[in-house]
C-alpha cells in the first residue's frame, strides 16, 4: 500500500511539474485563441448569471473570493464587481504575472485583486510564505474554473480547497461533463494536444459529488451551463460544461453573518 501512496504521489507531482511548465511557456499567448476567449466569455457571463445561486449577497461585506489555478483571472475579473476581495492563486508564475497585469489594467488596485504564485497540492515546489497567512485563508467563496483536469487527484485538490473555505463558505468547480453523461464527442486527442498536462477529460456528476461529500461539503449542487461550448474538434469539438456547488458545514458559533 505504501509504494502504491508513493507512486500516485510520485504521479501527482509530476502532473503538477509539467503543468508549471507548460503554463508557464504559454501564459502571455493562450488567452488570444479565439475558441479559448469565446470559452472565457461564455463562463463569465453564466457566472454573472448566477450569483445569487453561488451564494453572493447583493450587498456583501469584506466576501472574500479565492480563485485557484487563476490563469489569468477569468473569473477573478467576472466576480469582482461583486464582491469585497479577491485572491488568486496558481503554479504557473507567469500566469500570475499575466493575473496580476491584467487585474491592474481593469482598475483593481492590489487590496482589491491579487494573485500569488503557489501550490497547494504540493507547496515545496512553490513556496509561498502567503499560504499559511489570514489573507489566503477562510475564503467565503472559492472557484476552480477549467482546471480541475490538470489535477492527478481531484478528489484530494477539492479537500484541500475545502480547508481554505471558512465555515458556511461555498466551494464552486466549473469543468466539462463527461461525454458518457453529456452525449458529447470523446476527446480523444486531447491529453496530447495540451501536451500531456490533463489528467481525465471530463467529469461524471457522481464522481464530482462523491468528492465534496468526502471532503465534508454540503447542499449539493450541480448546473449544466446553459449552451454547449465549441471547442476545436481535434480536442472534441462541441463539449458541455457545468457548475458544481457544495457548502462547507458550520458548527454551532460559527455562522458569518455577511
Amino acid at each position: 500500500m505504501g509504494d502504491k501512496i508513493n507512486s500516485i504521489s510520485d504521479e501527482a507531482k509530476a502532473l503538477g511539474e509539467k503543468n508549471k511548465e507548460h503554463f508557464d511557456q504559454v501564459a502571455a499567448e493562450v488567452f488570444k485563441h479565439p475558441w479559448i476567449q469565446r470559452l472565457c466569455n461564455q463562463i463569465s457571463d453564466e457566472l454573472r448569471q448566477n450569483l445569487g445561486w453561488i451564494g453572493i449577497p447583493e450587498k456583501p461585506d469584506q466576501f472574500k473570493m479565492l480563485d485557484y489555478a487563476c490563469g489569468n483571472g477569468v473569473a477573478s475579473r467576472a466576480l469582482a464587481p461583486y464582491v469585497s476581495i479577491v485572491r488568486g492563486i496558481d503554479i504557473s508564475s507567469k500566469m500570475v504575472e499575466q493575473y496580476n497585469m491584467l487585474a491592474e489594467a481593469a482598475g483593481f488596485c492590489t487590496d482589491k485583486m491579487r494573485a500569488i504564485h503557489g501550490d497547494l497540492m504540493n507547496p515545496e515546489a512553490s513556496p509561498s510564505p502567503d499560504l499559511d497567512t489570514p489573507e489566503f485563508n477562510d475564503f467565503d467563496l472559492i472557484v476552480m474554473c477549467m482546471a480541475l483536469h490538470h489535477v492527478q487527484d481531484y478528489a484530494a485538490m477539492i479537500q484541500k480547497l475545502s480547508e481554505k473555505l471558512r465555515p458556511g463558505g461555498v466551494l464552486l468547480i466549473i469543468d466539462l461533463v463527461a461525454s458518457s453523461e453529456s452525449g458529447c464527442p470523446e476527446a480523444t486527442m486531447s491529453k496530447e494536444l495540451s501536451n500531456h498536462t490533463m489528467s481525465k477529460m471530463g467529469f461524471t456528476e457522481m464522481e464530482v459529488k462523491t468528492a465534496f461529500e468526502k471532503a465534508g461539503l454540503k447542499d449539493w449542487s450541480w448546473r449544466w451551463c446553459s449552451e454547449r461550448s465549441q471547442v476545436p474538434e481535434e480536442i472534441g469539438g462541441e463539449q458541455q460544461g457545468f457548475f458544481a456547488l457544495g457548502c462547507k458545514s458550520v458548527r454551532g458559533g460559527e455562522i458569518k453573518q455577511v
